[in-house]
């Protein structure tokens, strides 16, 4: 019989794994798990945005077949779409959480609405995380046939759900703003001898010219500068704004003004930018001359901002009541520097438009035109 021996040799040479070599595989295992971990991420927020894609689109064709039996759409969207015993979509889908990428937990949600009295119009909010196929990352706005980004809504009327009250829009390079002045909230009395200052008591109040609400239906409300911020002093706050809109900024009249000056020119000045903001329709005639708002109103009005000779009211203090209606208009930003307030002034003798400064209490001493800008 033959026989083996073990190689005892062999066996006293088998090595243990080295520190260094130990900790090599450790962290090659940990790269892995991390790069599972990123990849798994990932793949559950695009499987969230892909589903809202999905959500929104079976919302939609629910709501194509009810508007082709009904001849509108609803005004409001519950947990279920029906019409008498017809049912269109038995659950409505809620938006999957969290929210991913930018989206604010505000944003992530299915927000309707209808853009009209007759409901012939919807508005379907929503946001996305991460780019899904041709859609963006970001906020959408889905309506009747499409998904769209939220400026490609600009230029249609959109209703302030406080009041029902519509506005117009319009599209100015990258931003979208009212086409008119905002209208909203109570009435005050103003006194010539005193100026009866609006207060933080949760009411949104405003002045009319001549005390008139019939002029605050043709030409707007009329703030103060606390009142119109809602009492706070956060530059580009929503302050009386309705939601999705906020008072604009410094800066945001500045990019305005800057893009209608890069394309509207009047004796080739980028300055005399005043008649490509104002109406052409109200405002007092002069023949002074040809780039002044008051010249040629045919021609004013090239950026679609519609300024209306709306007046201004101030305290007695500073030149007293309502003056210069259908002469001059005045418009707040949200920007305090220093005890310094930025209004955007214009008159009918008026060819520039820009900032002015107003200086410590004066600022509460006024009541301008509110024109709000989209978040």
């Amino acid at each position: 019989m033959i026989k083996f021996k073990k190689n005892k040799k062999n066996k006293k040479n088998k090595k243990a794994f080295s520190f260094m070599e130990l900790l090599t595989t450790i962290i090659i295992i940990g790269i892995i798990i991390s790069t599972a971990t990123v990849s798994f991420t990932k793949i559950r927020e695009n499987s969230r945005d892909t589903k809202r894609i999905a959500d929104v689109k079976q919302i939609q064709s629910a709501l194509e077949l009810y508007y082709s039996d009904n001849g509108e759409y609803p005004e409001t969207l519950g947990s279920s779409i029906v019409s008498g015993n017809k049912i269109y979509l038995e659950k409505v889908p809620e938006a999957v959480t969290p929210a991913d990428g930018d989206c604010s937990e505000e944003e992530n949600s299915y927000s309707y609405s209808t853009s009209d009295e007759n409901n012939n119009y919807y508005y379907l909010n929503f946001c996305l995380g991460k780019e899904v196929d041709d859609y963006k990352a970001g906020k959408k706005i889905a309506v009747s046939g499409d998904i769209l980004e939220p400026i490609d809504l600009c230029g249609q009327d959109f209703k302030d759900e406080r009041d029902n009250k519509y506005y117009s829009t319009v599209r100015i390079g990258d931003q979208c703003w009212m086409a008119e002045n905002l209208n909203i909230g109570t009435k005050l009395y103003f006194d010539y001898y005193e100026f009866n200052t609006s207060t933080d008591n949760s009411i949104i109040e405003k002045y009319c010219y001549n005390s008139l609400e019939s002029n605050c239906d043709t030409y707007g409300g009329m703030y103060q500068w606390n009142e119109a911020m809602n009492y706070i002093t956060t530059e580009g706050a929503q302050g009386i704004c309705p939601d999705g809109w906020h008072i604009p900024s410094l800066d945001d009249w500045t990019t305005l003004t800057t893009y209608i000056g890069s394309s509207y020119k009047c004796d080739e000045s980028p300055y005399y930018i005043a008649k490509a903001f104002a109406s052409n329709y109200d405002w007092t005639l002069s023949e002074e001359f040809s780039c002044i708002v008051g010249n040629n109103l045919s021609t004013n009005n090239y950026s679609g901002f519609n300024a209306l000779p709306t007046g201004v009211i101030r305290s007695l203090d500073i030149g007293g009541e309502s003056v210069y209606i259908k002469e001059s208009a005045g418009f707040w930003s949200s920007t305090n520097k220093n005890g310094i307030t930025y209004i955007y002034p214009m008159n009918y003798r008026t060819s520039y438009f820009g900032s002015q400064e107003v200086e410590g209490d004066l600022a509460i001493q006024l009541a301008l035109s509110i024109r709000c800008i989209k978040d």
